[in-house]
């Protein structure tokens, strides 16, 4: 909902090798935007801000070893520095490391801006597939999807005959839609972020 091209999403598109567990190996993952325990190298060469009994800690690693987890959908910078900030809160809330306290707000933030939607239902379905030799069930994941491309759409929509016609949004009440409020809310979450690693290298410096 952030990225800079709205797209449409078939199942097609979602398809890899992990979908169909065509070899026997156990490895069903179903179609899904995010890819789990993809296998393959994991690029461990990043630093990870860990937090042990309360003192925060710069390790040169990050603290996994397998799991990779790949994105399918990544397909400009923005997408890139958007999916990089929710991984990093969203890792950090799980792994209770340094930013838990951002990546715990920022989770229960999306709920309430998805129950402000009437879309909290899409939370119920498995938009990551375990990596397990279950077969992957795509069709509630996949319909879930459609809601939330439908809703969205509509909302460019929306948002497109207001630019268009300026004169009809005098006078009206500007009603923020959820593209503008996710947009908003990634942005506050990397600003905040950004501060306070700033504040915290600065005082390591001095």
């Amino acid at each position: 909902m952030c990225s800079d091209v709205l797209r449409r999403y078939s199942l097609d598109d979602l398809t890899t090798t992990f979908s169909e567990d065509t070899l026997g190996h156990h490895k069903h993952r179903g179609r899904r935007i995010v890819l789990y325990d993809g296998e393959g190298d994991l690029d461990r060469d990043f630093e990870w801000w860990d937090l042990e009994k309360d003192r925060f800690s710069i390790l040169p690693q990050l603290p996994f070893s397998k799991e990779r987890t790949d994105v399918l959908t990544c397909q400009s910078k923005t997408d890139i520095e958007n999916i990089n900030l929710m991984a990093t809160l969203l890792s950090h809330h799980q792994a209770l490391a340094y930013w838990q306290h951002l990546g715990r707000r920022f989770v229960a933030d999306v709920e309430a801006l998805l129950k402000r939607h009437l879309l909290q239902g899409i939370l119920e379905v498995s938009w990551v597939h375990p990596a397990t030799g279950e077969r992957a069930d795509d069709t509630q994941f996949f319909s879930a999807l459609q809601e939330l491309m439908a809703y969205a759409f509509e909302e460019y929509a929306r948002l497109e005959k207001v630019r268009r016609n300026q004169w009809w949004r005098q006078g009206t009440s500007d009603r923020s839609g959820i593209l503008e409020e996710m947009q908003a809310l990634l942005q506050h979450y990397r600003a905040e972020l950004l501060a306070e690693s700033g504040r915290l290298l600065q005082e390591g410096a001095t």
